[in-house]
């Protein structure tokens, strides 16, 4: 039996860091501290897809999103946002 794998891999992603960040009114260097980035500079990288993104650092945008990892990755889902502060007070 063939297995076809598809090995596109999305094109959102940059795009979703940065409503992100956006989302949370914060520069680059802000950011970077809360997702596990070096630098702001590493975060523009990642936004403008010019550098690989670490597993690390993508794990550390959904959470901070409070949105499932799946939102950023999928290119054919968005990313919505979680009020975690009332879930964890809940």
């Amino acid at each position: 039996m063939r297995v076809e794998i598809d090995l596109d891999l999305p094109k959102r992603i940059p795009e979703k860091l940065k409503t992100i960040r956006e989302h949370f009114r914060l520069t680059p260097d802000e950011i970077a501290t809360k997702v596990g980035a070096r630098t702001g500079s590493e975060i523009l990288a990642y936004e403008n897809d010019e550098d690989d993104l670490l597993v690390t650092v993508l794990w550390n945008y959904s959470k901070l999103a409070g949105c499932p990892i799946d939102q950023v990755l999928y290119d054919n889902l968005e990313v919505t946002f979680t009020n975690l502060q009332s879930v964890s007070n809940a």
